[in-house]
């Protein structure tokens, strides 16, 4: 019994490092796509558009229901081809939790976007993001975005 109890503990010393610096690796990388993320419209929007996942949705605190990512990536498509750009992005994390191949981020985020038809922009906003690991990418699964009274939702003219 006291073999079986060592062998453990001798498992868990050996292996217990290279969890903790896998579940970092994974968080810098999740954080680093979030703050990226808007900044990368403008370049390279295939790439951008990687980085959501197929069935992704997005749902805006107000709206009737979540909106299809075949229905808002032809919106961000628009206003991209139409002048906007993303000039700065702040993003602050408010929890980072990590289960396996599922993270669920809380953040608060501030846009500035300046678009030919409006100038600059600032937009608040709190979201829950949910993230997937697909084939060793992590891959954003659902967003849910709250603003502040007042707000118009984008898209929901």
């Amino acid at each position: 019994m006291v073999r079986i109890f060592a062998l453990l503990a001798a498992l868990l010393l050996l292996n217990g490092p290279g969890l903790a610096q896998s579940e970092e690796a994974d968080r810098e990388a999740i954080v680093t796509l979030l703050r990226e993320g808007p900044l990368n419209i403008g370049p390279d929007i295939d790439a951008w558009e990687a980085n959501y996942h197929p069935d992704w949705t997005v749902w805006f605190a107000g709206a009737a229901e979540a909106r299809q990512r075949a229905d808002h990536m032809p919106l961000v498509r628009d206003y991209v081809a139409r002048g906007a750009v993303v000039e700065r992005y702040d993003l602050d994390l408010v929890s980072f939790d990590l289960f396996g191949d599922t993270a669920i981020v809380r953040h608060l985020a501030q846009e500035h976007v300046r678009d030919p038809e409006n100038g600059l922009r600032i937009i608040d906003y709190s979201a829950t993001t949910t993230l997937v690991r697909t084939d060793g990418r992590w891959l954003i699964r659902t967003s849910s975005l709250s603003f502040p009274a007042g707000y118009e939702v984008p898209g929901e003219r």
